[in-house]
This record gives C-alpha cells, structure tokens and sequence, in this order.
C-alpha cells in the first residue's frame, strides 16, 4: 500500500493522520508495515484525505494505455458520433 509514501509527500505524522481517521498511530504503523490492512471504510476515507483512488492506494494496476487511446479517439471522432463510440467500448468490456 502507497500510505507511506503518501503521508511522506504529504507531510503529515502517522499521529495526524491517526487523528483525522479516529483510530491510533500503531495503527497506521502497522498498515504501513502491512502487519495489517484497513477496513474499506478506512480505505475510502484515506483515498479522501490524499485525494487519490482507492485502487491508487493499493496499487491496483489500471491499463490506462487503454483509457489514453481510448482518449485519443474520442478526440477525433464528431461529437454526434461520442456516445455510440462510448457503447461500442463499453460492450467490448
């Protein structure tokens, strides 16, 4: 999980951000050191606070080569033709 390195770029403690989420700075000790993980709940609350996603947080991998070609052609195509593209892509999922 990403939460060191997000508390670190953040500047904040582990106590600070104990305090924000209500639970203890061993707490977050030890889901840095994966000794344990979160509750979703928890999850939600630290991708809030470093305005990330979730997935970010976990480093669940996205294919964003994918959502950029899939940007690239929404940029050339005619904005009449925009949501029949999005269709056929999201039927191709």
């Amino acid at each position: 999980m990403r939460l060191r390195e997000l508390r670190n770029k953040s500047g904040l403690t582990q106590n600070e951000i104990a305090n924000k989420l209500g639970v203890s700075g061993q707490t977050i000790l030890n889901w840095e050191n994966g000794i344990y993980e979160p509750k979703i709940n928890q999850l939600i609350e630290l991708a809030d606070l470093f305005d990330v996603t979730v997935d970010y947080l976990i480093e669940r991998k996205t294919n964003y080569n994918s959502i950029n070609a899939i940007c690239k052609e929404l940029e050339r195509i005619p904005k009449e033709n925009i949501i029949n593209f999005i269709k056929e892509e999201l039927q191709k999922l």
